[in-house]
């Protein structure tokens, strides 16, 4: 009977020990958490301004101040804005004002610039005007100029036609 009492005696030990180590743990788990909860976190922040950058890369592509102010203002992502009316601008053929026009009137400005981009990359002498046009309308602009670029590299199809074919798939109710 002397060995099993000391056996109960150890026993006893090792809980009274873990209950105690489970308690001191809980407890910094809990004052960890409530200063976690009590410290404001730091307010996300750009790393720079992008109605700024909006301005300053509209006014490096020759758009006006009062107009770049406007539409960097009205932008809901100016960035894609004026990233959008650069790389037109400054990969194609077409002019800074006409780029601003498109891209201030569709939701993905930068697969705007991509699809006229990539048409006029990709095509042999694409009508760039008409490119731009069909772009802008197409709903899903990346995919239209791989549709573009794939017939006209695959069927003998000039860059009109391609263009025509495949703004006219989209029409169809699926």
């Amino acid at each position: 009977m002397g060995q099993q009492s000391s056996f109960e005696g150890s026993r006893d030990c090792k809980q009274s020990i873990l209950s105690s180590l489970f308690r001191f743990c809980a407890s910094q788990l809990a004052i960890a958490g409530i200063l976690t909860m009590a410290i404001p976190p730091a307010p996300a922040t750009a790393s720079s301004n992008e109605f700024k950058t909006c301005a300053a890369e509209l006014l490096r592509a020759n758009i006006s101040r009062n107009r770049a102010a406007a539409v960097c203002a009205e932008a809901l992502y100016p960035e894609d804005l004026s990233l959008c009316v650069l790389k037109i601008n400054a990969q194609t053929p077409i002019i800074a004002d006409d780029a601003l026009y498109g891209c201030q009137r569709v939701r993905r400005p930068l697969e705007l610039a991509s699809c006229v981009v990539d048409i006029n990359r990709h095509t042999s002498n694409p009508e760039v005007i008409l490119a731009f046009d069909r772009c802008r309308r197409s709903l899903l602009p990346l995919r239209f100029s791989e549709c573009v670029i794939g017939l006209s590299r695959e069927i003998d199809f000039s860059s009109t036609e391609a263009l025509e074919t495949c703004i006219a798939a989209e029409d169809v109710p699926y």
